[in-house]
């Protein structure tokens, strides 16, 4: 029994022997390393693996936003032989009050951060009074820096990042996983070696996002306006080309704006749209098959609700109107009457499929839903209010998706900001593009819609103004009451003036949509300031985007081959022969007010109605059927 215990103390003894030598030897490496001045302040902790954020590009693959290497001042202070000189030393270099620095110095335990990310001459600058042994205690780390070469170019598009390298807004944000890939599992957690990130490819365009910035500006000082928001879209696909929210803000150095002037407005700001909303509500009324083209509508007097407790008015007098005259005079009273044709779950329902009251996926953070009320929440007014675009609050981002139903023969798509993600090896991770949603109404409506709006840009309609040589558009502009909720009544100072377009009419490639808020100058209205600023950029998009303009049609061939259009026969005493005649040639009889206009399908004249040689009478409607 005494044997047993005697082994038993000579086991304790000899564990207690190689333990107190394991902690003799981590005390030993603690003590090396506290007295060690040239250890790194590292020493002894996990230095993590490093992550190289991905670069940002435009479609074109011009850089954006890039990583960049700076440096971190730390401070070790145990090894800090003079607080005050060693605070004064710094506090020259890197622009900070010394009583501060020197007060951190002291009450810091050990590990300090003094600065992040600080400047290349700021870090020369202590390199070398470091290195010459001046500022013992005092390191510099590198650090993760990032770089925005073209500066507020895009700025609330691309976002910026954090000191810890991670995004906080824009594509930065939403896109931060990806700019930050997951470490492979061969990098050991301690290793310190570098893993990159991916990249994006934007789809907007460098050169048009430059010149739409330079033309908003001008707006928006011209103007006295609090923010001017300009959208360029491609038609065909949904992709922004062009992404103008101003005021805007340096990235590089973000912390200096305001949050109001880092806010990515077209996605985030919601408010009541005003007459450019008509494009819609008359497009689900035709859909519904509750408004004909031929309806007529008296607007002299106004609108005054069957149980005359509301009234709506137009700006000016224009008698009677038909769906083309709503959009072509942008007449409340016109829509209103209209929207007594339509139960209000059905206008819920088109107004829904358009896009309205719900996010529309776009690949950025922060987007709003806007508001849209179900109908049991709707007052006697709201069906009259809604389709004026009142009691509806929408994004600028909102009305570019809605576009793309009238654009693309009825089919809603998602907006797009991202082309693609390529891996640092060059792969491609992920490509965007065309994303259709759903059909939202006939591509016989759409057309007809675009034809509606195209009349609006002649004769006396509210976007004469747009006018491009040679150049058929589709526009409607808006002008909309600003809400106070401090006075429970709309302002009278406050306004939103607007516009939208889509070109050219009969093939379109183009969606532009301009929101001014709250403009101080000599006007208020869309069709007087929103619509000169949609003019200037869509002649410049004319050319950069080499759309086709003029009456000549210019073929690439091994020569030049100039196919002049048909010209229109008059119509006087009887009825033309229209046959064969192609629809952009027919256009100008929509400017008519004698006679009504009934255009169906696209291509070239097969079928009229009534036929050639039939006498012309005021009033009569011609029908012309094209394929």
């Amino acid at each position: 029994m005494t044997e047993e215990k005697d082994i038993t103390r000579s086991r304790y003894r000899i564990v207690f022997a190689i333990f107190s030598l394991l902690l003799l030897a981590v005390v030993v490496q603690f003590a090396s390393i506290m007295l060690d001045a040239s250890a790194p302040v590292t020493a002894g902790r996990v230095v993590p693996p490093q992550v190289e954020r991905g670069a940002i590009y435009d479609r074109n693959g011009r850089i954006l936003a890039i990583q960049t290497e700076l440096f971190t001042v730390t401070a070790w202070t145990p090894h800090i032989r003079d607080f005050q000189h060693t605070a004064e030393q710094l506090s020259r270099i890197l622009d900070l009050s010394a009583d501060e620095l020197q007060e951190r110095l002291r009450s810091a335990s050990g590990f300090l951060i003094i600065k992040r990310t600080i400047t290349p001459t700021e870090t020369d600058q202590i390199r070398a009074l470091v290195s010459q042994g001046r500022l013992p205690g005092i390191r510099l780390e590198p650090d993760a820096g990032r770089n925005y070469p073209e500066r507020r170019l895009a700025s609330t598009l691309l976002g910026y990042v954090g000191v810890d390298n991670v995004g906080l807004a824009g594509i930065e944000h939403s896109m931060n996983n990806h700019l930050l890939s997951p470490l492979p599992q061969s990098v050991s957690g301690n290793s310190g070696e570098v893993s990159a990130g991916n990249r994006i490819f934007l789809t907007v365009d460098v050169v048009i996002q430059s010149e739409l910035e330079r033309l908003a500006r001008g707006v928006l000082a011209g103007e006295n306006a609090d923010s001017v928001l300009l959208l360029a879209m491609d038609a065909r696909t949904g992709e922004y080309l062009g992404y103008v929210s101003l005021p805007d803000f340096d990235p590089n150095v973000f912390d200096q704006f305001s949050p109001e002037q880092r806010r990515n407005r077209p996605i985030s700001v919601v408010y009541e749209p005003g007459s450019v909303f008509k494009v819609f509500s008359v497009a689900a009324f035709l859909e519904m098959g509750r408004l004909r083209s031929t309806d007529l509508f008296q607007t002299a007097g106004g609108y005054v609700s069957p149980d005359g407790r509301f009234t709506i008015r137009d700006v000016g007098n224009y008698g009677v109107v038909d769906a083309r005259g709503i959009i072509v005079h942008s007449s409340n009273v016109g829509a209103a009457f209209a929207s007594e044709r339509v139960p209000a779950d059905s206008f819920f329902h088109m107004t829904r499929l358009f896009g309205f009251g719900e996010p529309t996926g776009i690949s950025l953070s922060g987007e709003e839903r806007g508001l849209l009320r179900t109908p049991d929440r709707w007052s006697g007014r709201s069906r009259q209010t809604i389709a004026i675009g009142q009691e509806i609050g929408v994004t600028a981002n909102q009305i570019m998706a809605a576009s793309t139903v009238l654009a693309n023969d009825g089919v809603l798509l998602r907006p797009q900001v991202v082309s693609r993600i390529v891996s640092p090896e060059g792969r491609v991770v992920r490509e965007f593009g065309r994303e259709p949603i759903r059909q939202v109404i006939s591509p016989a409506t759409a057309r007809t819609m675009l034809d509606y709006m195209r009349a609006s840009t002649e004769g006396m309609g509210t976007a004469r103004r747009i006018t491009v040589d040679g150049l058929n558009i589709s526009a409607k502009t808006g002008t909309a009451e600003v809400f106070d909720p401090v006075t429970g009544s709309y302002s009278s100072t406050n306004f939103i003036a607007s516009t939208l377009a889509i070109l050219p009419t009969e093939d379109p490639r183009i969606i532009l949509y301009a929101a001014i808020f709250h403009p101080r100058g000599d006007s208020i209205y869309g069709s007087r300031i929103a619509v000169p600023l949609i003019r200037d950029a869509t002649e410049f998009l004319v050319t950069q985007l080499d759309i086709p303009t003029g009456r000549t049609q210019t073929a690439r061939h091994s020569g030049r081959i100039v196919v002049s259009l048909p010209t229109l026969p008059e119509l006087g005493e009887t009825v033309p022969d229209y046959s064969g005649l192609p629809k952009r040639t027919l256009l100008p009889l929509l400017q008519r007010d004698d006679v009504l206009i009934d255009i169906r399908g696209s291509g070239w004249v097969v079928r009229q109605s009534p036929p050639p040689g039939t006498t012309m009478q005021r009033g009569m409607t011609i029908r012309l059927d094209l394929e």
